[in-house]
């Protein structure tokens, strides 16, 4: 039983690494893990092995794998006799990248028919621009929370990381002005689920609260934790939204803006990721370049 305390605890401290946005390290560390939990043939270990390289592939902007991959947990979970834990795995590893080649309706309806999750489906809601049920939910999770942003509030950072991706796409100030107040300076750039970027999230809602110099500050440590990360679609999304702030409140700057634009349109062409690609290239029209 002390191999398989031991085991666990190194896997958690390679997703704890991760979180704090040291993937290299993370890497290492699991490298072993991902070893015992395969030969182990413990049912839940062995799908934590595929979760963690659905992951990696997700950040490595191989999205199509990434979701190949979520669907091969729930067939293993299937197989092992532990279906119930391999759907919740399956929807929280594929949901990103999914949402990434723009299949934001059919992971809000795989989450209706394999298990009602809220995170997921809040994000697909604001991925899919359906405002009012947005802000229904975020009225529930955040402005209704008691003591937010307090030191008896214990709301996971995944939670509102979700919460606050979903209040900018839903333009919902009153709600993303609390949580990156709450957020900022966390230290948190990722998180085990529904894996992506703090600090871009928190640029954007800077940028949504028109305060353009936090935004631009947030985005630029963005773009160095995506990098050092490899995280790929992130670092893409980010450069694009760097470039819409840049475009929109700093003029002179419209040969960096035309930059990132230009770096992100070949990377989101490159990983499919369609719905970005469609938003991207405008700005470039708008300016005639």
């Amino acid at each position: 039983m002390l191999g398989l305390r031991l085991d666990v605890s190194s896997g958690n401290i390679a997703w704890t690494f991760l979180e704090l946005g040291q993937r290299q390290r993370a890497e290492e560390i699991y490298k072993g893990t991902k070893d015992m939990y395969e030969r182990s043939g413990v049912p839940y270990q062995l799908l934590y092995a595929m979760e963690w390289e659905a992951t990696m592939a997700a950040m490595d902007g191989r999205l199509e794998e990434a979701v190949d991959m979520s669907r091969r947990i729930l067939a293993k979970g299937e197989e092992l006799g532990i279906r119930e834990f391999a759907v919740v795995r399956t929807v929280i590893v594929g949901l990103r990248p999914r949402i990434h080649l723009g299949r934001a309706d059919r992971t809000l309806q795989l989450n209706v028919e394999l298990t009602p999750e809220p995170n997921t489906k809040l994000l697909c809601l604001a991925h899919l621009g359906r405002n009012a049920e947005v802000a229904e939910m975020l009225e529930q999770r955040v402005l209704a929370r008691s003591g937010i942003g307090s030191a008896e509030d214990e709301t996971g950072a995944f939670d509102d990381i979700v919460s606050l991706e979903a209040a900018v796409l839903a333009e919902h100030r009153e709600a993303a002005d609390l949580l990156l107040r709450r957020l900022a300076g966390s230290n948190v750039y990722t998180t085990r689920v529904w894996t992506t970027c703090t600090e871009r999230h928190l640029g954007a809602a800077a940028a949504l609260l028109d305060r353009p110099e936090e935004a631009r500050t947030h985005y630029q440590e963005a773009i160095r934790v995506t990098t050092e990360m490899r995280f790929r679609p992130e670092l893409a999304l980010t450069r694009l939204q760097l470039a819409e702030l840049l475009l929109e409140h700093y003029p002179d700057d419209k040969a960096d803006a035309l930059e990132h634009l230009d770096f992100a349109i070949n990377e989101f062409r490159d990983m499919k990721m369609q719905p970005s690609l469609e938003r991207a290239p405008r700005h470039k029209e708008i300016l005639g370049a």
